[in-house]
């Protein structure tokens, strides 16, 4: 494999883990840090260039970020402070299960699937199917495969390719436009409604990856 495909599959793996930071815990400093000298003017999805451009803004403008980001995260995903209305759970199970309930068959699918591949979550308070996890899952996978092909590994890096598309299709693009959507109608400042935003934008050019590939 060429220096460009891991230059790819690195650059997936970066932003997989960005996202999946994001909705993991609220922003700190390191965080923060980070989107203040990032840029995706070269990124070809209007979705991500917009959704980036909210989440500069409130960075930008807010003089108690920090404070005003954790009030936003526990409002967006938790439901603090909100009496009745909408909340965006961010875990896979409350969105693909009848009662909207966690810790339901996805959950138990994604444990089976992090087991199997020897991944122990980052966060050992949530649940595994929690979109965090799940987005940083992708980027280990991307990570991997770069190191597969640096390895010559043909047989491992395309069993990686497929784990790849089968858990982008049955454990993100089912359940993450829903989510997404959700996000965007709670009322909150514009950081999460931006990260939303991106990490739609996002998954589309991951999905249209993959289909080009194929």
């Amino acid at each position: 494999m060429d220096e460009k495909f891991s230059e790819v599959m690195n650059s997936r793996a970066a932003v997989y883990k960005l996202l999946g930071r994001l909705f993991r815990k609220e922003a700190d400093e390191e965080l923060v840090g980070q989107l203040r000298v990032l840029d995706f003017s070269e990124v070809p999805s209007a979705k991500v260039k917009d959704g980036f451009k909210k989440m500069k803004s409130v960075v930008a403008d807010s003089s108690n970020l920090l404070d005003d980001l954790a009030v936003d995260y526990a409002r967006v995903f938790l439901g603090a402070g909100i009496a009745e209305g909408l909340v965006a759970f961010p875990f896979e199970s409350v969105y693909t299960s009848k009662d909207r309930l966690v810790m339901q068959d996805a959950y138990e699918q994604v444990l089976r699937i992090y087991r199997s591949n020897g991944v122990e979550k980052i966060d050992a308070d949530l649940y595994e199917d929690h979109i965090g996890l799940e987005l940083e899952f992708m980027g280990h996978l991307c990570a991997q495969a770069a190191q597969l092909a640096a390895e010559g590994k043909e047989t491992e890096l395309s069993a990686n390719f497929d784990l790849q598309q089968s858990f982008l299709v049955k454990h993100l693009l089912n359940w993450t436009p829903d989510f997404l959507k959700d996000i965007q109608g709670v009322p909150a400042t514009d950081f999460y409604k931006g990260v939303a935003l991106v990490t739609e934008g996002f998954l589309e050019m991951e999905k249209e990856f993959f289909l080009n590939d194929n």
